[in-house]
């Protein structure tokens, strides 16, 4: 089993800030994240275009599917998405899983 690294490109909504982002984005970590053993690493940057792109690894792509699931259903999750424009998310379209090839 590899590691995979999902890359999340994030736009704000109309009216929130990188301040309500970056709130959102700790409760998110501190009351979801840091609860999935799956997850390997997390991390949330500012492109030079002003948007943001979230940077996961998980353990596999076993344990991506089985967050992304419970992500769903997820009060907590649910908030942290409340800052995110989602007018081109398309649930059903399947995320690229980059799978790691070394780690240095």
């Amino acid at each position: 089993m590899s590691p995979v690294t999902v890359l999340v490109p994030i736009k704000l909504a109309e009216g929130k800030t990188e301040a309500d982002l970056l709130a959102a984005s700790q409760t998110f970590q501190k009351e979801f994240v840091a609860h999935e053993p799956g997850v390997l690493r997390r991390e949330l940057v500012r492109k030079p275009d002003g948007t943001y792109l979230e940077i996961i690894q998980f353990k596999s792509s076993e344990d991506f599917q089985d967050v992304l699931k419970k992500e769903m259903e997820s009060p907590v999750c649910a908030q942290f998405f409340s800052v995110m424009d989602l007018s081109d998310y398309d649930p059903e379209a399947e995320m690229d899983l980059n799978v790691s090839l070394e780690t240095y």
